[in-house]
């Protein structure tokens, strides 16, 4: 069986997004990284790398209450990133370590 990788973005959209003096939003939103981490690993990975965006405050998001008290608690900071359910990186999304990341998964071969 072929190995696949899920990527998850954890994120909440309300913080670290700038404004300008006139209210405009002047900074890149994590679900636009997000979007554009989506579409290279598409290109690079076809069929083998899926990247989920996910609101961790939206009602009904109780997978993954153990992170958001440690996001509560000052331990992490958003975005949090897993990589096959495992928590890899947080407080960016950096496509050059993601694709490091998803190169191992996929050099290792074919999962039992």
């Amino acid at each position: 069986m072929f190995q696949r990788v899920h990527i998850q973005i954890l994120d909440n959209p309300t913080e670290g997004i700038l404004f300008d003096d006139n209210s405009t939003e002047v900074s890149g939103t994590n679900r636009v990284l997000s979007d554009e981490l989506s579409q290279e690993m598409n290109y690079f990975y076809p069929s083998s790398v899926c990247v989920e965006y996910v609101d961790l405050f939206m009602n009904g998001e109780e997978e993954f209450d153990d992170i958001k008290e440690l996001l509560r608690m000052g331990a992490l900071n958003t975005p949090v990133i897993l990589i096959n359910g495992v928590l890899k990186i947080h407080g960016g999304i950096p496509a050059s370590v993601i694709r490091r990341e998803v190169e191992k998964l996929l050099s290792s071969g074919p999962i039992h």
